[in-house]
């Protein structure tokens, strides 16, 4: 018998996807209501959850800590000072959507998210212990074959670990030099930083990052402060209007190893080196809306309303970017560019959720709804209609005062609860039905 050849493959594993799992769970079930789902769906979540916490020994770390071979951020490219080059097959393997970027060893982007899956199974295993009568799995039996067991988790144990991941997130990651956070630091120690905003816009989004840290950050992204090395300072780091730059420093040295060229790409033409994608705009509004309120995030969404309506104006996107315009290479449909918006960026629909999620604070609970409007200056009121919510589908109307008018549509099957404004109230569930919780 000859051996002919032997192939290895290279561990192409996200440590994002648990967190993401959970977090899909509970969002589907907070819109719809839906407990044959949940019943179906929790002993996976709490599987999930158990199996990233040992993984990436999160309860002693307080962090997420990859350790895979190929994932514990060290790029896959060697620079030796004469500029030659020597590629490191199976390092800087990719961990998230940015996959070109070796995240990994101590992550901070992971930790976002896996903190945020956290907290929203917290809230789903309290939600289950106020309600018997869902008759929701306990999870005490075994998991199948023996891995990691499905066992409820205690809601103050998750509310606890949470906490203690979001003090170590704000002292780990935090470059108090630069006022931002890095986005990994390495297997070596080594942290790197290449003016992530998308890291510190979700940071503060999801509400790891302190009240002074959220400034900090705004006021480098807004030019009120600028940063030594960085290719792109001030009014630059929106070059592109409809977003910040994804990154504010120009990188030709850490990626993964199949990504062996950076430097042939001019600066801003690549998504992930000074590039930019539309859908993360989302967090950058709510950011703003959490650190300096709604007439911040206000002038901000007005920025990308004026440069999306100048496209509009010359059919579209393709059209706007053209070679010949010289604005600005659109990546999608297979060429690499410098700008994320259409074909395969499906995230864009996340920048109007701001007037939902954002402006309405409208938020799905286990129960019912919860709406906290924070309206700008300008607005006397915000509705959005159509909006479907567990086995209903309502208008909601947010006012200056603080009141907000609930109205059914159509008719539902049961009672929607509301909180509001500090106050509660009960939808019937027949149609036409409304409900007006009164300001502070």
């Amino acid at each position: 018998m000859a051996l002919k050849s032997v192939i290895t493959a290279i561990d192409t594993r996200h440590p994002i996807t648990n967190a993401l799992f959970i977090r899909g769970c509970a969002e589907t079930f907070a819109w719809t209501g839906d407990l044959d789902f949940l019943r179906r769906s929790l002993p996976r979540m709490r599987r999930a959850a158990r199996w990233a916490l040992a993984e990436f020994d999160v309860r002693h770390e307080k962090h997420v800590v990859v350790r895979w071979v190929g994932h514990d951020g060290r790029t896959g490219l060697e620079v030796k000072p004469d500029g030659t080059k020597r590629l490191l097959p199976g390092l800087g393997v990719g961990n998230n959507y940015w996959d070109l970027l070796p995240f990994g060893g101590h992550d901070s982007l992971a930790t976002i998210y896996l903190t945020d899956a956290l907290a929203r199974l917290a809230d789903l295993e309290a939600a289950v212990a106020r309600h018997p009568e869902w008759m929701m799995p306990a999870g005490t039996a075994p998991a199948p074959g023996g891995g990691v067991t499905a066992a409820a988790f205690s809601p103050d144990e998750l509310q606890s670990l949470v906490a203690a991941i979001k003090a170590d997130f704000q002292s780990r990651f935090w470059d108090p030099a630069k006022g931002r956070f890095v986005g990994w630091i390495d297997a070596t120690g080594k942290a790197h930083d290449y003016g992530f905003t998308f890291v510190n816009l979700e940071a503060i989004a999801y509400g790891m990052a302190s009240p002074d840290q959220a400034k900090e950050i705004l006021a480098w992204l807004d030019g009120k402060r600028e940063i030594d090395g960085d290719t792109s300072r001030g009014a630059d780091i929106y070059h592109w209007r409809f977003a910040p730059r994804a990154t504010t420093k120009r990188n030709v040295e850490t990626y993964c190893w199949v990504w062996s060229g950076p430097e042939s790409i001019p600066w801003g033409g690549q998504v992930q080196d000074g590039g930019a994608v539309l859908g993360f705009s989302y967090h950058d509004l709510l950011a703003r809306l959490a650190t300096h309120g709604p007439d911040d995030a206000w002038r901000r969404l007005q920025a990308i309303i004026d440069w999306y309506a100048e496209v509009k104006g010359e059919w579209g996107y393709r059209k706007y970017y053209a070679p010949e315009k010289g604005r600005g290479t659109l990546q999608g449909g297979g060429p690499p560019g410098g700008l994320g918006i259409d074909e395969e960026f499906m995230e864009s629909v996340l920048v109007p959720q701001v007037m939902l999620y954002g402006f309405l604070g409208f938020e799905p609970t286990a129960e019912g709804c919860r709406i906290t409007p924070q309206l700008p200056s300008t607005w006397p009121e915000l509705t959005v209609t159509a909006i479907r919510i567990h086995d209903s589908q309502v208008d909601v109307t947010a006012r200056r005062d603080g009141s907000v008018t609930v109205r059914r549509r159509a008719a539902g099957t049961r009672p929607l609860p509301i909180e509001a404004s500090g106050t509660a109230a009960t939808l019937p569930p027949e149609a036409g039905a409304e409900v007006t919780l009164p300001g502070r």
